[in-house]
């Protein structure tokens, strides 16, 4: 448990550290020299203190639900894993029945173009905004 506090703790302490020597600010009153300690000794009691029952039971359960889905995911290679559309829960199916149903949406729906040659429409797109947007401001519109 040590070892973990202590390696959340320098994690800790090298990001502050960083930000406090990027703006160049130094400990000077003796209450700023106390929160490196005090960091520490609240993480040692974050990781001494017990999860409650149900929590415990709850992080076990959803670790060997992890654990299954990355062994599944090792021992097979023709399974894919995808996010469903507008939400955050992921889909896991046979890759070739998730590339069929792709190439039929996009047929149905009309909504996608295929680029089949060498053009890349996003980059023009890209640079002809950027060209507006200079010349407006160039122009000192915005």
């Amino acid at each position: 448990m040590d070892a973990i506090v202590n390696d959340q703790y320098k994690t800790f302490r090298s990001v502050v550290q960083g930000c406090l020597d990027d703006h160049r600010m130094q400990f000077i009153e003796p209450h700023e020299k106390e929160g490196f300690p005090s960091l520490k000794r609240m993480l040692h009691a974050l990781q001494s203190k017990k999860l409650p029952r149900k929590l415990g039971i709850r992080a076990r359960r959803e670790r060997r639900v992890v654990r299954t889905i990355v062994k599944i995911l090792r021992q097979r290679l023709d399974i894919t894993v995808r996010r469903t559309d507008k939400s955050k829960v992921f889909n896991m199916g046979n890759a070739t029945v998730f590339a069929e149903k792709a190439s039929k949406y996009m047929i149905e729906t009309e909504a996608y173009e295929e680029i089949s040659n060498e053009r890349c429409v996003l980059s023009e797109n890209l640079q002809l905004v950027t060209s507006v947007l200079t010349s407006l401001l160039k122009s000192g519109v915005i």
